[in-house]
């Protein structure tokens, strides 16, 4: 079974398009903004680091121009224009250095209350690896507590509201066999028909009327992409605050002031968490 996986962060973005977050800080590149006085992209290279699961850390998006010192080695990707493109663009160059039949991790660069123990709870939870594509979903319940009144956008699915983890677990040849298929979805996003063409019109309308639930995900997934997954429902928030805008900043700025830059958050395995002993010898 894999035990080590390589990390991808995804940090590109459009220099033509309006950002709020880099016009408020003054910084030219999102994954720059400062958070506890470093850039959010650091933070999150340093919970990758700190993982003892993860090997080599790709970063699409940044160059050494950008000025970031990091404690360990990085190895940059430009930015190819667009999510889709930025994904194969880090899958594509997995596949020259790794055995494509491995599982690679996914992430963002915005997320900078990551922890290590964050990345080896989700590895942990997607043993034995045998399905393509893994991807962590946030319930709404957690998220409120953890970020009240954060306003995230929220899937509506029977066992639940669930918003984006910011976490995939993706097999390097299943991203590469797919990529098509991703790009037509994408490109017609907006399309109705097209859509209903590729989810089928069922999915549609349970999704309208809020009857989806994840086995009719599982099913899109195995019929419209060819492909096994499964979603690991995260047991923190820390990760679905992804910072997009300024109040997403306020949030994340609140949350190190009120924990002392700690985590809030602790596997229910972890020392951190465990109750104190009752035997006077320990």
């Amino acid at each position: 079974m894999q035990e080590n996986f390589d990390a991808i962060i995804l940090a590109g973005y459009d220099a033509d398009r309006i950002d709020a977050l880099t016009e408020i800080t003054g910084e030219p590149h999102k994954a720059l903004v400062p958070i506890a006085g470093k850039p959010m992209v650091v933070h999150v290279v340093e919970a990758l680091n700190a993982s003892q699961r993860i090997g080599r850390v790709v970063i699409v998006g940044m160059s050494q121009e950008d000025g970031i010192t990091f404690e360990s080695e990085v190895h940059y990707l430009p930015d190819s224009g667009s999510l889709f493109e930025n994904t194969a663009t880090a899958f594509e160059y997995l596949a020259t250095v790794q055995d494509v039949g491995r599982h690679a991790l996914l992430t963002s660069a915005d997320i900078p209350l990551v922890t290590a123990e964050m990345v080896d709870w989700f590895l942990n939870a997607c043993r034995p690896y045998d399905h393509d594509v893994y991807w962590g979903l946030t319930e709404k319940s957690v998220m409120e507590k953890t970020f009240p009144n954060s306003q995230r956008t929220y899937a509506h699915l029977v066992e639940g509201s669930f918003c984006n983890g910011e976490f995939y677990l993706g097999r390097i040849e299943a991203a590469l066999r797919r990529q098509e298929l991703f790009r037509d979805m994408i490109a017609n996003r907006k399309n109705v028909f097209r859509q209903v063409r590729i989810l089928g019109f069922r999915v549609m309308l349970k999704f309208v009327f809020r009857r989806l639930t994840i086995d009719d995900l599982l099913g899109v997934i195995r019929r419209a992409l060819q492909l096994e997954g499964a979603p690991v429902i995260l047991p923190f928030a820390e990760t679905g605050m992804d910072i997009d805008k300024p109040q997403h900043l306020e949030h994340v700025e609140a949350y190190i002031a009120r924990y002392g830059g700690e985590s809030a958050w602790h596997a229910p395995d972890s020392p951190a968490h465990s109750p104190p002993s009752s035997d006077p010898n320990g």
